[in-house]
């Protein structure tokens, strides 16, 4: 498994791929998301149904994966 580095900009999304979680980027219609963010439990993020870009979309999935940790320890 490859390890993605910590020191760019979306250390939280890093951080979760790096310990088995991962990010699902394309619609997903029974959730009405354009994203949705898992660990082993499950979904911990989703995302909204559309973006203007990328960039958009992954600032939005750092965000709630750090607020996902903060309100899970």
């Amino acid at each position: 498994m490859s390890h993605i580095n910590n020191d760019h900009k979306y250390p939280c999304l890093a951080d979760l791929i790096n310990n088995g979680g991962g990010l699902c980027m394309e619609y997903v219609v029974e959730m009405k998301a354009a994203a949705v963010a898992f660990d082993e439990g499950g979904a911990i993020w989703k995302g909204k149904p559309r973006y203007d870009s990328i960039e958009a979309l992954l600032k939005d999935a750092e965000a709630g994966i750090k607020r996902c940790a903060e309100e899970n320890g």
